[in-house]
């Protein structure tokens, strides 16, 4: 089947069959869904269907797989998920490799990990210099296995005189893994090591690694020209850049924040020296953003004073709905406020010894203490919602989770949200039995909360 474009200047790579690719061996076939237990090494499970293009290596059958089409200059966009431990790669031309690899949680990434450019090869050199020119990615943004990442990358081939001598070297432009930019004009001296070829060329195909750890793609899209800037685009700012980035404490600096395309003019914004932030909303007791990574640009907000004056978080951001954590609902039928109404207060925040925040609202008749922390060392961000009162009031108290376009329950118990963008893990209902329900635009998940006691407490972890 021929590639077709997909309306944006970008070419669809089709995955409803192998045809595009050249010789494809029994380790690749295509599938419908895929799910990857982030806990089990090479666990996939898959369903009959297209979309999705499966490595399932084995003693027997562990190929590369080669595209039909060849490129030079390109600008390429795919997304991948593999099992815990996996490894695996994508060369351009067959020859330079972005590596694919479960960096989940590794705090100092190398070459190696995912998002790196590999090293260069050469067994002529002395033991211990043999490997070189490896490029590590300038932060670790990858997320945990089985949940889908993405790539988009600039690059640019290497040229050549009409003798057939190369000019200048290839070059990734650009390299962005889930969002952000981990490289920038890297060069390229030659092929990196498994590569291929071990020569250059002006045109060759992709290159995806079969031979070490399954892997899946899809989406996978391309332009077969490096895009031109937009005539209009307005020359950058040159004033240096203003960074926050926590030490030995959490930071925590109010401002505005974009979010659904509106200024929230009331957030809190939380960094933690374990790598895991978030923004809260503190008008509607709401989570706005988690990301992992480098803290916040703060340039906007301090230089000159600028007209939006935000602050910009500057890692692989998960974004929520911004609706408030908790309601009163005469049923499980009732629609979930957008905003907690005029018997909502926000009291402020208190600091623990780390500088960490606990936030404290009142809702009418009862007091709420909402409480985030990072854990399992910095890879994920769990969150303590403790309500107290009295539950004698006319309608029930509920706590809203998540809302989400996609939730679903894994046979583990823990929720895959986003069609496996991030996993949710409730570790206490606070009594009540959580509820996935369906809306016009996605679904929530929802827990009832009795204050039969005085006080319940919901508990849940964000992993990706």
């Amino acid at each position: 089947m021929a590639p077709v474009a997909n309306g944006q200047d970008m070419i669809e790579h089709p995955l409803t069959d192998l045809d595009g690719f050249q010789a494809p061996a029994d380790n690749w076939r295509i599938v419908g869904a895929i799910e990857a237990d982030r806990h089990g090494v090479a666990d996939i499970q898959t369903t009959d269907g297209d979309g999705i293009l499966l490595n399932m290596p084995s003693d027997g059958v562990r190929e590369n797989l080669f595209t039909m089409w060849e490129h030079g200059d390109i600008e390429l966009s795919f997304e991948f998920m593999m099992p815990k431990g996996s490894n695996s790669g994508v060369y351009l031309q067959g020859r330079y490799e972005i590596q694919l690899f479960d960096s989940w949680g590794v705090p100092n990434p190398t070459y190696s990990d995912a998002g790196g450019i590999y090293q260069r090869w050469d067994p002529a050199r002395n033991e211990g210099e043999r490997g070189y020119q490896g490029h590590p990615p300038s932060m670790n943004v990858s997320r945990a296995p089985g949940l889908w990442q993405d790539f988009y990358i600039l690059f640019q081939a290497p040229r050549f005189d009409a003798e057939g001598r190369k000019v200048s070297n290839a070059k990734m432009v650009k390299v962005a893994q889930n969002g952000v930019v981990i490289h920038e004009n890297v060069e390229l001296t030659g092929p990196t090591r498994a590569a291929g070829f071990s020569d250059e060329q002006a045109l060759a195909p992709i290159m995806i690694q079969g031979d070490h750890g399954p892997v899946a793609l899809r989406n996978i899209r391309y332009n077969l020209h490096l895009p031109a800037a937009a005539e209009d685009e307005k020359p950058p700012r040159f004033v240096p850049a203003i960074h926050v980035e926590p030490t030995s404490e959490a930071e925590v600096i109010r401002g505005f924040v974009n979010h659904d395309g509106a200024k929230k003019t009331r957030t809190i914004s939380v960094g933690d020296p374990d790598g895991v932030h978030y923004v809260m909303d503190s008008a509607q007791g709401a989570v706005l953003y988690a990301w992992k990574g480098r803290f916040i640009e703060t340039t906007d907000m301090w230089h000159s004073r600028g007209t939006q004056q935000l602050a910009v978080p500057r890692g692989s951001v998960l974004t929520f709905s911004g609706r408030p954590a908790v309601a009163r609902l005469e049923s499980d039928s009732i629609v979930w406020p957008d905003s907690m109404g005029a018997d909502y207060v926000f009291k402020g925040y208190d600091l623990d010894a780390d500088s960490r925040p606990s936030f404290h609202y009142t809702m009418s008749d009862v007091t709420i203490t909402d409480r985030l922390l990072p854990g399992d060392n910095g890879r994920q961000l769990e969150r303590e919602i403790v309500v107290s009162g009295d539950d004698s009031g006319s309608s029930e108290i509920w706590v809203l989770v998540a809302a989400a376009t996609t939730i679903s329950e894994g046979d583990d118990g823990v929720f895959r949200m986003e069609g496996n963008t991030y996993y949710l893990e409730l570790l206490d209902s606070g009594g009540g039995e959580a509820i996935i329900r369906a809306l016009d635009e996605g679904e929530e998940l929802l827990v009832p909360v009795s204050l039969s006691d005085g006080s319940a407490t919901v508990r849940y972890a964000l992993i990706w």
